[in-house]
């Protein structure tokens, strides 16, 4: 796979999908915020759900790297 400038990378367990639709997973990824921030709302929002599973979400935002 080939991510590119702007991707957002998503690993999670079914505990994260088993209880939130992928509609409402991909409204968490496009909403604004760091990449730790946007992890924990994708477990909060699992949780609130029933969270009857484990719950691990690991977001990762591509951007450009910083120059020195």
């Amino acid at each position: 796979m080939e991510l590119d400038v702007g991707d957002t990378l998503l690993l999670c367990t079914d505990g994260l999908s088993k209880h939130v639709r992928a509609e409402e997973i991909a409204r968490i990824l496009g909403a604004s915020g760091d990449a730790e921030t946007i992890s924990a709302a994708l477990v909060d929002a699992a949780l609130e759900a029933g969270g009857s599973d484990n719950v691990t979400a690991l977001v990762a935002r591509f951007h450009t790297p910083h120059t020195p």
